[in-house]
Parts: C-alpha cells; structure tokens; sequence
C-alpha cells in the first residue's frame, strides 16, 4: 500500500469522523431564547409577552389568537410563538413534541405572579383568606402539580368538590380557552386550575359559583361595571392593571416561553419527499384528532350548533329592527330641516366612524352598565344601531339615483307627493338598495363573532 493511498484513507477516516460528530451535534442542539435575537416572534396585543420580547431583542409580531401564529410559523413567517410558559408547554404537546419544542425564557429576564381581580375589596380580603387556607393544609401545592406541573392530563377528570351552596351564589368571569388555567371539558363543561380554584373558593364561602365566559379582554371591563364578583382565570398582576381592579395575592409565579418548531434533523420538505409525506401524515392525523376532540367527543358538535343559534338570534332580530330605525333614519335625512338633517348625519358618521367593538363595548358596560337586561337582547339593541346608520345611508342613495322626471309626470297628473314617493321612488329605490341591505345582514352575522366581549 503506498504512503499516497494511507494518505486518503485516513483524510476519509477524518472526514468521515467530523461529519458523525457534526451530525451528533445537530441532533443533541437544545435551542434556546438567544436564537431569537433579531427574529420575529408571534404574541398577543396588550399582553406581557410584547415586553418580554423586547428584552431578548426580538421582533414582536401581532396575532389575535395563537391558531394564526403557529400558521404563519410553519410556513416560516416567523419563528416562534411567546406566551406563558405553562401555557407553551401544553401547546407543544398537544400539537406534538416531534415537530415543537417549548424554550422557556429565564425568570430572571421576566416573570410575574397571577392573581383574581375584583372591584370589591371584601371579596379580594376573603380569596386572600381563602389562598392562605389552601396553601397551608397543601391543597394549592397539589392543584398546582395537577394543573400547572410538568405532566399534564388534559383529559383528567375534576376533583369531586362537595359544596351545598346554602349562602348563596358567586359569579365568577372566566376565559375557557387558556388551556390549561380554564378550557371546555367533557359535555361542555368548564375545567382546569382557575376552575378548580374557583370551585374550591365557592365551596369554602359555602356558596355556588356561577361562571360567565367570555373574551379575555373583557373580563376587566366586566368586573369595573360590576357584573360580576371575581374573575379568576390566571391574570398577571401589573401595576397598570392595578389602577382599574383589585388584586388578590399571586397564587401562582409564571414566566414566559417560546413555542418554536424543532430543527434538530429537520429536513426540508421542498427538497426531501420523504419528509414532504411524513408532513402530510401528521397534517391528516392532526385534522382527525382536532375532528375528534372537538366535535364528536362527548358531543361537542352541538356546543357549534348553540353557538350558530345565538348567532342567527342576534343577526335576525338586530337586522328587523335595524331595518325599522334606518328607515325612519332615512325619512329624518330626507327632511328640509337643517338641525334634523345635521343629527341624522351626525349619528350615522359617528356610528360608521366607531370600531364596531367599541360600540358594543359602551352599550353594554356604560348604556347598560347596571341593567339586568339579557346579554343577548343588549347586543341586539346594539346591532340594531349600527345596522340602522347603514340602511338609512344606503337607502337615502337609492331614493336620490330616482329621475326626478318621474316623480314630475305623477305630480303633473295629480298624485300628492306622499303618493308619489310611495308608487314611484320608494318601489325603485327598495330595488335598487335591496343588493346592499342583503350585503349588510351577511356583514351583521360575520361581526356577531364580537360578542364574546359581552360574556355571550
């Protein structure tokens, strides 16, 4: 063998050395929150996380819910998702650990404690004699470890929490869809640690609780007007926060963490068919899975088919009377009287120029602030506003596109002009409008998704 061939067998030899310990290195790399710097990472608007994100000199990008996120961060828009790590934790297991990883980011970068709000401070004293009753006998310890440790069981059944409710009632404002401090258990029920939490406070003040579900950023607004007592769904204490609302002492510390997508051995799946199969493998077991679990377990299909009720309840009735007040809206605009004309315009910009959110927002928590009014009827009176500024404009354009020749031959004939507008204008005007008012009802059930904000 000459010196020329053990020369090229031993360079193999080392090449082949470097590539194993290259490719060893590949696949022990545990990311961490460092690998953000200067990437885009997905949170929601107003939460703590924007801040967090900054201090590791991240890029926020805004998303309304986490759903949208992790779309965007499969496709590669950006590279991860921040929320609480608790929280990140249970979204990289149920969406699978073989794809994401959660990358906690150190307490001592940012943490903070959660706690329940209220606007009565003898409620916050009792939940804060409560916490120091749980705490000490280690009833809170163990929720804790159940709820919020490292393994948990989503499908687990609720402790059996014995209370008689025989001092009457609590209301507690909650959101079910922060997994897992409180979301939607079997037969649509309500469960995990402020659930549990607050079923233990009811039980102890002897007293039933009653949950009310809605929008996370509602719940502060819900609490100010005094809708309900207390709201227990595991928000940060902050001294902004604290400026509107009560809150009790922390009854737990969290901190932040990133839901990424693994990149140890990753393969590309434009470049590796294999990969590209086994993607679309996982693509379709997620669908059946999220098939499963949100519609035929326990029957949840119909939890949809409520949820589609108290929509069409709402579009239908806020499109009838909405109908009768653009009309009479309409007949105002219509008028010679300068002071009716400028109110009639007045509304109507005022209206069409206010985020519809906002709007039910001021009806419900100021208008109705301390009325017992259903929730419902209130986002249909509501509706029926914002609906009534849209048909009176859209019909006062129809009623204008008339030839006013038309409405001369009929008065030249001896029709009044009440007569007129009825026989001639009106019936062309309706004809000419109807496209719009149709648009209008399918805009009016799209926006009645708002309406969490109002506890429906």
């Amino acid at each position: 063998m000459t010196k020329r061939t053990i020369a090229i067998i031993i360079i193999a030899i080392i090449i082949t050395a470097l590539i194993a310990a290259c490719s060893t290195a590949k696949a022990n790399y545990e990311r961490s929150y460092t690998d953000f710097e200067g990437k885009y990472i997905g949170v929601i608007p107003g939460s703590l996380t924007v801040d967090t994100t900054e201090i590791i000199k991240a890029i926020p990008q805004f998303y309304s819910d986490s759903s949208s996120a992790i779309e965007d961060m499969r496709r590669g828009r950006i590279e991860g998702f921040m929320e609480a790590l608790t929280i990140v934790k249970i979204m990289a297991s149920t969406l699978g650990t073989d794809t994401f990883v959660a990358i906690p980011v150190p307490k001592e970068i940012f943490s903070y404690g959660t706690g329940a709000i209220s606007r009565d401070q003898s409620v916050i004293d009792r939940f804060n004699t409560f916490l120091i009753a749980i705490t000490e006998d280690g009833t809170l310890a163990e929720m804790q470890n159940r709820w919020l440790g490292e393994s948990v069981d989503l499908d687990a059944q609720m402790p059996d929490i014995q209370n008689h409710g025989e001092n009457g009632v609590v209301t507690v404002a909650t959101t079910p869809d922060i997994v897992p401090y409180a979301y939607i258990g079997e037969n649509g029920t309500f469960k995990g640690f402020s659930v549990e939490l607050a079923l233990r406070f009811g039980a102890y003040e002897g007293k039933t609780i009653e949950f009310i579900a809605m929008e996370f950023g509602g719940l502060i607004p819900y609490i100010i007007s005094g809708k309900a007592d207390i709201s227990i769904t595991g928000m940060a204490i902050t001294e902004e926060r604290k400026q509107s609302v009560l809150f009790s002492e922390p009854y737990f510390y969290e901190q932040h963490g990133i839901l990424a997508l693994r990149t140890d051995g990753d393969v590309s799946p434009d470049t590796d068919e294999n990969a590209l199969t086994i993607m679309r493998g996982r693509f379709i077991e997620w669908v059946k899975t999220g098939i499963e679990r949100n519609l035929l377990t326990d029957n949840r299909w119909l939890m949809i088919v409520d949820g589609l009720r108290v929509t069409m309840t709402i579009a239908f009735f806020a499109q009838i009377f909405g109908t009768f007040l653009g009309f009479f809206v309409c007949w105002l605009l219509t008028r010679k009287s300068k002071l009716v004309k400028w109110f009639s315009n007045f509304y109507c910009g005022l209206i069409h120029g206010t985020p519809i959110v906002v709007l039910l927002m001021i009806t419900y928590y100021i208008i109705f602030g301390h009325s017992s009014i259903s929730n419902v009827l209130i986002a249909i009176i509501a509706f029926s506003f914002i609906i009534a500024a849209g048909i009176a404009q859209n019909l006062k354009g129809a009623i204008e596109t008339v030839d006013p020749v038309e409405i001369e031959a009929a008065r030249s004939i001896g029709f009044s002009s009440t007569k007129a507008f009825l026989l001639i204008t009106f019936p062309q005007a309706i004809q000419r409008a109807l496209p719009g008012y149709t648009k209008g009802f399918v805009e009016l059930v799209k926006a009645t998704a708002i309406v969490g904000y109002i506890a429906i």
